[in-house]
Parts: structure tokens; C-alpha cells; sequence
């Protein structure tokens, strides 16, 4: 059947539906509602689901065996109404009963957010200019030897720590003499071995540099990657639900949370010392949050447009290393959380390429 429905578009990609439903509809509901209760009722004198309906009416009241009836009007028909007007809900909806009365019909009003409509600039463009305009500055990335003795260095002292520790297995804490650079490992082969197995010194050196030329690298695409994505979002206008926002905020705070905890402390401790709330770190996350819900939306979009899918191999391999690691996670969340990086990792290769 056709519902009678009433659209309105509402600000933050949110939409208003007024429903009607025929008042026969009410009726029959109604007779659901008074069987339900009438199973459900101990009253003596009568075996359940046999309690007559006036017995059923005078125990729990007109008005509730009504709002019953809406429940079940809305759980039957409610989903098929947002079939029929093609609706992507997201999150809750809100719900009220606008008016409800036998012989009438039943009206219904519901607000929703919904993903919002995005029109895609030129981003194969935009990612284009933005890696031509580096191209002209960008050398080839190298490893001084200013570079590579200062990780050596780390490499020692990290080594006369450890040591010291070995040697001193009673102090657990780190409140001991400060080492200094005199007491350092010898930079030879041996400790060469020591540090990681490496044949000789040579070969750290040589792993070091290559280690320090990758992390340049990484950086240079880390840089051009965020500036594909800022421009992508300067240039896409996104009227973002509110949902979306809380949501984003939500995963970062309990990316906080893990942070500290894999550290070592305890999330209370570090409310304390930075003197803030979660509230107030949930403030300070929005910024970041909105950029990531609009980043994601963009990134959508892309792949729905280029038709890009992440590869199934990868994606259930990646699954069960996920689960592996939190056996305790739901895996329909990790796999939406695997295949939205994938995703994403196939789009910035195709902006990249």
C-alpha cells in the first residue's frame, strides 16, 4: 500500500516525516494490543490470554492499551514507510504521536538525520595540482651523518639503560644516576650485534639509513595526502548530521582512553592532571571530529563514483588479525572498521596515481 507521508528537510541533514495512517488501522492494533496484555496479565479468576477485554481495558487503562497499539502500528509500518520514501536513516529516530484516537486516523511525526547529499568537486583535479605544485621542490630523500649518528647515540644510551637495569635487578624504578655519555657502549661491532643482530656496525648504519630516508618519505606523502584532504574539504559543501559528529568524537576519545591505558596509566589520573572533564575533552575533539566525518563522506562518495571495493583477501585477513588482538570486539564492527580503511586507502591511491 501507499502511505500518506509529508517530507520536510530540516538543517544538519536532518528530515521531518508526518505520518497518517487510516483509522481501521488503530482498530485493528488495538485488538493486538488487548490480546498481548491479556497473556500477559495475571488476574484471578482467569487463565491468561483469556481475560475478557473490558476486564483487560479496566486494569491497565484506556490510554495505555492505546499506546500499545500505536507501538505495534509504528514497529509494522513505520519501516515500510521509510522504504517507501527511500530513506537512509541514520542513528535513532525520534518519535511522537501526534494524534491518536478510535475512529480517527493515527498521526505520527518522526525526525531523523540522514546522510546528507554531496556533490564531488574535480578531486582527481584537485589531487593533481596539488601533486604537481610539490613535484619541483621535492628531492629525493637522504640520510646525513649528522642524522645517523644521533639515532646511534639513542641506540647507546638506550643500551646503557637496559644494561643498567640487568645489572641492578632490584631497582625497578628509573631513579638512578644519571649515565653519561662516557659510559656509553663502545660503537663497534659487538655492540652492533647486541643492538638488533646485525652482522656489524656497517650494516646498523646502513638499516638506520634506510629507516631515516622511509621516514622522510612517509612524511612527504603524510604532508601531500593532508593537503589533498583539506582542499577536498574546502571545496565539497556538507550540511553534516549531528550524529555523525558525536560519533566521530565518541572513537576518539576512546582512542584516548586505549592510548593511555597501553601507556600504562589510568584515564582518571590523566583528567586530573590535565584538569579537564570528558565532557570538555569531547569540546576540544569536535573540531577534529567534524573534518573526520566530512573526510569520510568524501572519501565515500569517491568509491561509490569509482566504483572501488576493498580486496576481500585482504579484508578477511585483516579481520581475524583485528579479532586476534581484541577478542572481545564485535566482528561486524571490525569488519566495517577494516574495510573502511581499505577503502580509504584505495581512494587516496587512486587520488595519488
Amino acid at each position: 500500500m501507499l502511505y500518506e507521508v509529508k517530507t520536510k528537510k530540516l538543517p544538519k541533514s536532518e528530515v521531518e516525516v508526518e505520518i497518517s495512517l487510516p483509522s481501521d488501522f488503530l482498530v485493528s492494533s488495538r485488538k493486538k494490543a488487548i490480546e498481548m496484555f491479556s497473556t500477559s496479565l495475571e488476574i484471578s479468576g482467569f487463565r491468561k490470554g483469556h481475560i475478557p477485554e473490558n476486564i483487560v481495558v479496566e486494569k491497565v487503562g484506556e490510554a495505555t492499551v492505546l499506546e500499545e497499539a500505536a507501538n505495534i502500528l509504528l514497529k509494522e509500518h513505520f519501516p515500510k514507510i521509510i522504504e517507501q520514501e527511500k530513506i537512509d536513516i541514520l542513528g535513532q529516530p525520534q518519535i511522537s504521536i501526534t494524534k491518536l484516537a478510535i475512529g480517527n486516523p493515527v498521526e505520527f511525526r518522526s525526525v531523523f538525520a540522514v546522510l546528507p547529499e554531496i556533490k564531488l568537486p574535480d578531486y582527481k583535479k584537485i589531487a593533481s595540482n596539488i601533486i604537481k605544485e610539490a613535484k619541483p621542490s621535492s628531492a629525493p630523500a637522504t640520510a646525513g651523518e649528522e642524522e645517523i649518528a644521533d639515532v646511534l647515540l639513542q641506540i647507546r644510551r638506550n643500551k646503557a639503560h637496559f644494561d643498567w637495569h640487568k645489572n641492578h635487578p632490584d631497582e625497578k624504578d628509573h631513579n638512578h644516576p644519571e649515565i653519561k655519555d662516557e659510559d656509553l657502549p663502545i660503537l663497534d661491532d659487538t655492540m652492533a650485534k647486541e643492538a638488533g643482530n646485525f652482522k656489524d656496525l656497517d650494516e646498523l648504519k646502513e638499516k638506520i639509513k634506510q629507516n631515516i630516508v622511509a621516514e622522510k618519505n612517509a612524511k612527504v606523502i603524510e604532508k601531500r595526502r593532508a593537503q589533498i584532504m583539506e582542499e577536498l574539504l574546502r571545496a565539497t559543501a556538507i550540511d553534516l548530521p549531528e550524529i555523525l559528529v558525536e560519533s566521530e568524537t565518541e572513537k576518539s576519545l576512546a582512542q584516548m582512553k586505549d592510548e593511555v591505558k597501553r601507556a600504562g596509566g589510568v584515564f582518571g589520573d590523566y583528567l586530573l592532571q590535565t584538569k579537564k572533564s570528558e565532557e570538555d575533552l569531547k569540546k576540544d575533539l569536535r573540531g577534529s571530529s567534524e573534518k573526520k566525518a566530512k573526510i569520510q563522506l568524501i572519501f565515500n562518495k569517491i568509491a561509490e563514483t569509482e566504483k572501488l571495493e576493498p580486496n576481500k583477501e585482504i579484508l578477511e585477513n585483516e579481520v581475524k588479525e583485528v579479532l586476534k588482538h581484541y577478542p572481545d570486539a564485535s566482528e561486524t564492527n571490525a569488519r566495517i572498521y577494516v574495510a573502511t580503511i581499505l577503502l580509504n586507502s584505495e581512494v587516496l591511491r587512486l587520488l595519488e596515481n
